[in-house]
């Protein structure tokens, strides 16, 4: 498998869009972004609003792409503590490419990265009980659970407790 992690560009919105179309089943339950009616104007806000939110190191998003661009989905860290040298982990993967490992390798890339060229020291992935694909993902990435953070996510109404791991440089 050949991925590799490329910033947001203007060109990407209409594949975005298709990507969370596609898998809106699947991420409607975790991401509360991807709302019933999510169109493209929701993927155009989201990709225009990606290099102001990298200059001002708020959050490094990046899309995961194969050889040919095709986008198959996005890993990024965000809530970006610079003092402490700390971010949170997020990813997903359209549907028709999910449990073949691009998640994990996809993150494992982008943690490398962070820890090499933005030197963090610290990240954190935090994720629903219930979620238990992502839940396979931090293990298989090789991250530590540090435990639960009960209460910690507010999902379409509803408070969901999650397991906080980390993987620290």
């Amino acid at each position: 498998m050949n991925l590799q992690l490329r910033q947001y560009d203007l060109r990407d919105i209409d594949a975005v869009c298709e990507a969370v179309l596609e898998s809106k089943r699947e991420l409607a339950p975790w991401m509360p972004w991807c709302h019933e009616n999510y169109g493209r104007h929701d993927a155009s806000e989201w990709v225009e609003s990606r290099p102001g939110a990298w200059e001002r190191k708020e959050a490094w998003s990046h899309l995961i792409v194969e050889e040919e661009d095709q986008l198959l989905g996005t890993c990024g860290l965000h809530r970006i503590d610079s003092l402490n040298r700390v971010a949170e982990l997020g990813y997903w993967v359209r549907t028709s490419r999910a449990g073949q490992g691009i998640a994990t390798e996809a993150s494992r890339q982008l943690v490398d990265w962070a820890f090499r060229e933005q030197d963090l020291h610290r990240i954190e992935i935090i994720i629903s009980t219930e979620n238990h694909a992502s839940l396979r993902v931090a293990e298989k990435l090789g991250a530590q659970r540090e435990g639960i953070v009960r209460s910690r996510l507010l999902l379409h109404g509803r408070r969901h407790d999650c397991v906080m791991f980390a993987i620290v440089r």
